[in-house]
């Protein structure tokens, strides 16, 4: 089975995640909060795409084989054009033994890596594929999750100091995504952020623009912060910098 037999466990592995992580995403639906079942629907919208992403990986590496499988075939018939007997009835087939040889020199290789998934080679498309299982299997982020009531006098004030971390934020190195919710009752905003490790989150927490917002909140807030923090698998979240 050669590599592909570390690619059908992960898969293995990778489905059993899947089929129990559908188990704890029935049971929030069923009994979970506003922002429970709204942090299950993010996680499970991302674990669609980046499955999608997997299987166009793979789907794009079998068309390539079948169009090089339809070219050398071509290639044969061209061949065997015009020949009185059947191949079947001589000892060897009519065309040349290396036929694949032959098939790249008239240009019929397999298509040249470029941006677009449907055109890249079948190296690539196998590189990417074990590249994206092992990121699926191994690597975890921490999922930061804060919720803030503000008081109404201070809305504006807070609105200002969020958008600025936000902004500051997404463009440190190792925060893979960060977002915003509003909820209904207009005065109250949760925030998640996705951090490659718990360092590096306790590394932010030092750095100016986190400092500028702790300060704004102290300010705003009608009551101090709700802090959460959990483990999740990437698999589960953006990490579309790559």
């Amino acid at each position: 089975m050669g590599d592909y037999e570390d690619v059908l466990a992960s898969l293995e592995t990778l489905n059993h995640s899947v089929l129990k992580a559908m188990g704890y995403t029935k049971k929030v639906y069923e009994g979970g909060s506003n922002v429970d079942q709204f942090v299950t629907r993010f996680l499970l919208k991302e674990t669609a795409n980046q499955i999608q992403s997997l299987l166009s990986s793979v789907e794009s590496a079998v068309e390539a084989i079948e169009e090089q499988t339809s070219q050398i075939r071509q290639n044969h018939s061209k061949a065997s054009h015009g020949a009185v007997e059947p191949w079947y009835g001589s000892p060897t087939p009519p065309y040349a033994p290396n036929h694949k040889l032959m098939a790249m020199e008239q240009g019929t290789s397999l298509p040249s890596v470029t941006a677009d998934p449907k055109e890249e080679g079948l190296e690539a498309q196998i590189s990417r594929l074990a590249e994206l299982i092992g990121r699926l299997e191994n690597k975890h982020l921490q999922l930061v999750r804060q919720e803030m009531a503000v008081c109404p006098e201070q809305l504006s004030e807070f609105l200002d100091s969020l958008r600025q971390y936000l902004r500051g934020t997404a463009g440190t190195k190792d925060c893979f995504h960060i977002a915003a919710v509003r909820l209904s009752d207009g005065l109250t905003f949760v925030v998640y952020e996705f951090w490659e490790t718990e360092e590096e989150w306790k590394r932010h927490l030092q750095s100016p623009v986190c400092k500028a917002f702790r300060h704004a909140k102290v300010d705003t807030l009608s009551q101090p912060e709700a802090l959460s923090r959990i483990s999740v698998p990437a698999a589960w979240c953006t990490v579309g910098r790559d």
